[in-house]
């Protein structure tokens, strides 16, 4: 497993775009990054890997709330009667 991340790094790569935060408010939030998700465990400084069942339950929070924002791009494009 790969060792911890500084939030600037983390910044850096959200910045360039190799790095993607999971809510539109970013940081200090779960961030996708390298084919993982990343969190800051509380009291600590840097961004963890994270394994097992948290990663498989941010990949389901990405996934909903990448179905909420098509929805709602869907329903905003439509006319309204």
């Amino acid at each position: 497993m790969p060792g911890p991340i500084s939030a600037e790094q983390m910044q850096t790569a959200i910045a360039h775009g190799t790095a993607t935060p999971l809510l539109p408010e970013g940081v200090p939030g779960p961030i996708h990054h390298s084919g993982q998700w990343w969190c800051i465990p509380h009291g600590d400084a840097d961004y963890q890997p994270v394994s097992g069942e948290q990663a498989a339950e941010l990949d389901q929070f990405a996934e909903r709330l990448a179905a909420g924002a098509q929805a709602l791009q869907r329903a905003q494009g439509q006319s309204w009667r």
